[in-house]
């Protein structure tokens, strides 16, 4: 069957990215969010800021950018996604030609119908899941999972072997395509120094349950399988099909999980260069703000320096007006001398260009005019 395709005008493109988040888009044309970011982009079509559409859901004023002019008119084919498909699978999608490199190479693509010398990380879940008992709570009730440091599966008892051996086969895709898998808080498999979270869930279905004449809600296992790539919203699942299971779709798996670490690298060295660029700045801004800070305290000296020296005038001023008055009076007895003298230590103390010593002076600071220190008894 042929792929639906619709055309459309870059002003036709520019509407419907603005009527409707990338995510909701996502579900109707065959590609991810992302894809039809870097379409966007590729027509110079600006996108809808971050909050925008939760600005919209509560009647909060937005503003819309407007559509740049082009040089050329372009038209832009936006394949319609058919019911049940991934993402897009023409030519020119790169998903499309990362999975077609891996069918093409010698990779193995195939769950055998038995465990052939399996992983060892295969062999401890199959020995863990031996002791384990189906869970009797929530919306895992009827599945067994697998224990904290072992690969991370849910499934009920008889889908266990199927579940082991479609694991098997994806590690050891993984480690011959020179990938690696690890088991910390998760399983976690490792693509180009990027870690991708996986795990394969059992489907439950939701039921009525007559428990002794009292009804309950319960869940029954639904035999079908799931694999799911976690830590990403929404979070992508490939699950059993009506006409296919998610043994034959390997190679879609890997596309995926290797454009999504090639994508997530991506975006952390853009977020690394906008950290480096804010750092850069807010060491420019604390620099002037320090700046500004030294300009106000030497401001501050300066005029405290030139505050004494003119209070120190002002002291000699009132000591020699002293001193003319009781001379022309003929009142200067040996006692006003003895102060005259100490009051002109006292200025020369205050005055900032000699900051004479006084012993009894030596615990004041000229600024404040009050103690250096505390003191507590």
């Amino acid at each position: 069957m042929s792929e639906k395709i619709k055309i459309l005008s870059r002003e036709e493109l520019y509407n419907l990215v603005w009527s409707k988040p990338l995510t909701t888009l996502a579900k109707e044309y065959a590609y991810s969010d992302n894809g039809l970011r870097k379409i966007c982009i590729k027509h110079n079509i600006p996108l809808p800021k971050s909050g925008y559409w939760s600005k919209i859901k509560f009647n909060k004023k937005v503003k819309k950018e407007k559509l740049p002019k082009a040089n050329e008119s372009h038209e832009i084919e936006l394949y319609i996604r058919k019911e049940g498909q991934e993402f897009i699978n023409h030519p020119n999608s790169e998903r499309a030609k990362i999975k077609q490199e891996i069918e093409n190479s010698e990779l193995p693509l195939v769950v055998q119908d038995r465990l052939s010398k399996p992983d060892e990380l295969i062999v401890k879940a199959r020995e863990d899941l031996k002791e384990k008992q189906p869970s009797t709570w929530g919306t895992s009730e009827g599945l067994l999972s697998t224990s904290s440091g072992i690969i991370n599966l849910q499934v009920s008892k008889s889908n266990i072997s199927r579940a082991l051996r479609f694991m098997d086969a994806f590690i050891k895709l993984i480690k011959k395509r020179g990938h690696g898998i690890k088991v910390t808080d998760g399983t976690i498999v490792v693509i180009n120094g990027e870690n991708l979270k996986i795990r394969i869930r059992e489907f439950v279905k939701r039921e009525e349950i007559n428990d002794n004449g009292w009804k309950r809600s319960g869940y029954r296992p639904t035999g079908e399988l799931s694999f799911r790539l976690e830590d990403t919203y929404p979070e992508k699942i490939w699950r059993d099909g009506k006409n296919s299971q998610i043994e034959t779709k390997l190679s879609t798996i890997l596309a995926t999980l290797e454009l999504k670490a090639k994508e997530n690298k991506e975006r952390r060295i853009e977020r690394e260069i906008q950290h480096k660029l804010w750092e850069k700045q807010r060491q420019k801004e604390e620099e002037y703000k320090k700046l500004k800070e030294n300009e106000f305290k030497g401001f501050e000296k300066l005029f405290g320096k030139a505050t004494r020296w003119h209070k120190a005038q002002y002291l000699r001023n009132y000591i020699r007006e002293f001193q003319e008055f009781n001379e022309k009076n003929n009142t200067l007895d040996e006692e006003k001398h003895q102060w005259i003298e100490w009051a002109k230590e006292k200025a020369d103390w205050y005055d900032p260009f000699i900051e004479r010593e006084v012993k009894l002076l030596e615990d004041i600071d000229r600024d404040t005019l009050k103690s250096k220190k505390n003191y507590w008894y």
